[in-house]
């Protein structure tokens, strides 16, 4: 079970809240982040995926989350954790990291990727009619 604050809202650890820092950036539209609500969704699943991994995923997993945390805001000069920088310095700060020292971002991206997908409204997004049919792409439709 969570941790509650006062209020009764969950108090996600330092290592869910840093995802959902990076998860913020990487699903941006623009300048725009995905709702929060859905952020909120991906941190909780995030959260219960780590709970039912072994000892050693979430070792590796917390490392990977840390490390890009703490790496990717000094590719822009930046001595803050990634959480602390607004979206744009964030999507910046991964996309420099991206180049220079990729493998522990795309760790992380990988695992998010997986979460932020299973999302019922991410069906939507990708054009998933769940018919396990392939929609026809919008120049397909028009030929006919």
């Amino acid at each position: 079970d969570h941790f509650r604050d006062p209020g009764g809202a969950p108090v996600r650890s330092a290592r869910v809240r840093a995802a959902g820092a990076i998860a913020e950036a990487v699903f941006a539209k623009g300048t725009r982040p995905p709702p929060a609500d859905r952020i909120a969704w991906l941190e909780r699943e995030l959260e219960d995926f780590l709970a039912r991994s072994g000892a050693r995923a979430r070792l590796m997993l917390g490392a990977m989350i840390a490390l890009v945390s703490m790496l990717a805001p000094l590719f822009v000069g930046r001595c803050k954790p990634l959480r602390a920088l607004p979206l744009e310095e964030r999507v910046r700060a991964l996309t420099a990291l991206e180049r220079r020292f990729a493998e522990p971002l795309l760790a992380v991206k990988a695992l998010l990727c997986l979460i932020y997908y299973e999302h019922p409204s991410a069906a939507l997004e990708v054009g998933f009619d769940a018919e396990c049919v392939p929609l026809a792409l919008p120049s397909e439709r028009t030929a006919r």
